[in-house]
């Protein structure tokens, strides 16, 4: 739990931390809830262990019962697996996914309102350029739509780009490596510890190792 409360207060920057706390308090107090039961204010949540999925924390804000404004999603560990924005306690907009702590996904959900039963959505088509308002049932509650960046978690390079509107795939683009990409990789990598020689690797003194080589 302390390597949680850490990583909550470097990962967010202090915004959870950072807000006025009401007069005659010296601290921002968590999972507050009104006086009609409504969560209000930021919240730290532990989910357990659930249909083979492992436990995870989630922490983020809450308006009158709704999720709202930045989300994050870490491991039991307090190692960070998302990062999502919320409006009305739906996804709407962009969110970041990680593998190991490491990021791997870019991407955009719009959020349907859940006031309405039928939702619109301003939909481009990718031939003509011409747009139109197109009907989606707001129990979905978000469909992906805008680009989707997706990336190498060991080296942070992108791998590919899609783009998405009402969680239908309309247009991908894929990025090879580059020879300069390559033999930068490659020249890293071999001089990482478990890819040097069985010779024992020599240190002087004062003198810290550095795997990159920089």
């Amino acid at each position: 739990m302390r390597l949680l409360l850490l990583v909550l207060t470097l990962f967010c920057g202090q915004q959870l931390f950072a807000q006025p706390a009401p007069s005659g308090e010296d601290k921002t107090e968590f999972n507050q809830t009104d006086n009609k039961g409504m969560r209000q204010g930021p919240w730290l949540i532990r989910q357990p262990e659930r249909m083979g999925e492992p436990a995870y924390f989630e922490f983020g804000y809450y308006s009158n019962g709704e999720k709202t404004g930045s989300w994050y999603h870490l491991d039991v560990n307090g190692v960070p697996e998302a990062i999502e924005q919320y409006s009305r306690n739906v996804r709407n907009g962009e969110v970041k996914y990680f593998d190991g702590g490491r990021l791997t996904v870019v991407g955009h959900y719009r959020g349907l309102n859940p006031d309405v039963i039928i939702d619109t959505i301003v939909v481009e088509d990718p031939e003509t350029g011409q747009e139109r308002l197109v009907p989606i049932a707001s129990e979905r509650g978000s469909v992906r739509h805008g680009l989707w960046q997706f990336y190498d978690p060991r080296t942070g390079r992108l791998l590919r780009e899609e783009y998405y509107q009402l969680d239908e795939k309309v247009s991908s683009q894929s990025f090879g490596l580059s020879k300069a990409d390559s033999t930068y990789y490659k020249q890293r990598d071999a001089i990482l510890p478990h890819n040097l020689s069985d010779k024992p690797m020599k240190y002087q003194k004062g003198h810290q190792f550095n795997p990159y080589g920089k």
